[in-house]
């Protein structure tokens, strides 16, 4: 029930700093404090880091212990334990030869202790459970930052393939 209402309250606060700024004509700036900014880009080059490096166990301490993990095929995991555990298995089997590059990384403070990250990344050289390699792909990761005593961790993680998207 949380995550429904947090999933609203962004969802209006999106469509709302979204009206807003369609009405002015100035440059995007952010709404996160710098040193919040810095905070979470850093966590999220730390989440990519850990990704890249294969290590699960890296991968899931960037998430909070309560965290809601979902992929892009529907797998859902609840807790830093099950998306260490599920890193684990994709790291070694079906994401153990690719190549992710992230290639953008924009971030939305909603409240001074929540945030939105949408992650895109591209992802080359992955094989399906046959496998087959499969095509490039491009995905978002969006994910929902929570700032618990004065650490930013991942407290909500959903990814969609942009098949069809490239252009965004």
């Amino acid at each position: 029930m949380l995550i429904k209402r947090l999933a609203f309250v962004i969802a209006a606060t999106l469509w709302v700093g979204a009206s807003v700024k369609a009405a002015d004509s100035g440059a995007q700036a952010s709404s996160c404090k710098p040193e919040d900014e810095a905070a979470i880009r850093a966590l999220a080059g730390e989440f990519d880091a850990a990704w890249t490096a294969k290590s699960a166990s890296r991968y899931a301490a960037t998430f909070s212990e309560d965290a809601d993990w979902e992929n892009a095929f529907g797998g859902r995991k609840r807790g830093r334990k099950e998306i260490e555990e599920i890193a684990t298995g994709l790291l070694s089997n079906s994401l153990a030869s690719a190549q992710e590059t992230l290639t953008d990384t924009r971030i939305s403070c909603i409240q001074p202790n929540v945030a939105l990250v949408d992650l895109y990344q591209t992802i080359s050289g992955q094989r399906s459970n046959t496998g087959n390699l499969l095509a490039d792909r491009h995905i978002r990761m969006s994910q929902i930052y929570l700032k618990r005593d004065g650490k930013w961790q991942i407290r909500v993680h959903r990814v969609a393939d942009l098949r069809g998207f490239q252009n965004r």
